[in-house]
């Protein structure tokens, strides 16, 4: 199921930007960090991944995504990714190298998740909107806007995000409430590097 239509018509609506925009078939499933953390590798904030699944490094976990966006390009027939967590509008290189292992693949079958982006800047929804029009993928979960921090953990073999328990538990009501100002933020914007 693709839902780039019904985020469309959601992003052409009066007030886009002021409330989460939650996109999904169904709702995020959790894990504990101590159940993922062996497996897992830590994607930062300004830092891209081209990854396949293996068995030694299923996740890639990414924390505190907040005013920035985290991008996933997921290709079901190869376990194939490209992770993308951007605080700056992608340059056009950016988005090739990003996509040339996807664009070799013959018969992809793609699925895109775009989730993050508190700080309403349209420019780095502009970049993921560059992605999907190159890749072709099904969107499938958009989550954006709001005021929580959400931690994140991609399974390279599902092709599924999890939300991140970082204690171990349960998040305690307002928890998740972002505290970082936006001034912090500003002085950690960077270009996107590949690791």
């Amino acid at each position: 199921m693709d839902f780039w239509k019904v985020y469309e018509a959601e992003k052409a609506k009066q007030g886009f930007g002021e409330s989460q925009l939650y996109i999904k078939s169904r709702d995020r499933i959790h894990a504990s960090l101590s159940s993922v953390d062996r497996y897992g590798v830590l994607l930062g904030m300004n830092q891209g991944t081209l990854r396949k699944y293996s068995p030694e490094q299923r996740y890639v976990m990414t924390k505190d995504v907040t005013h920035d966006l985290f991008v996933s390009v997921y290709d079901v027939n190869t376990t194939t990714s490209a992770l993308l967590r951007f605080s700056q509008p992608l340059r056009h290189e950016t988005i090739r190298k990003a996509l040339s292992n996807i664009k070799k693949l013959k018969k992809p079958n793609l699925e895109m998740r775009v989730i993050g982006l508190q700080d309403k800047d349209t420019d780095l929804l502009g970049s993921a909107e560059q992605l999907y029009r190159s890749a072709k993928p099904a969107l499938i979960e958009v989550d954006l806007f709001g005021n929580e921090t959400r931690h994140l953990v991609f399974d390279l073999r599902l092709g599924m995000i999890f939300n991140l328990f970082l204690l171990n538990r349960i998040y305690r009501p307002h928890e998740l409430v972002t505290t970082l100002s936006i001034d912090d933020y500003n002085s950690k914007k960077s270009e996107l590097g590949f690791v």
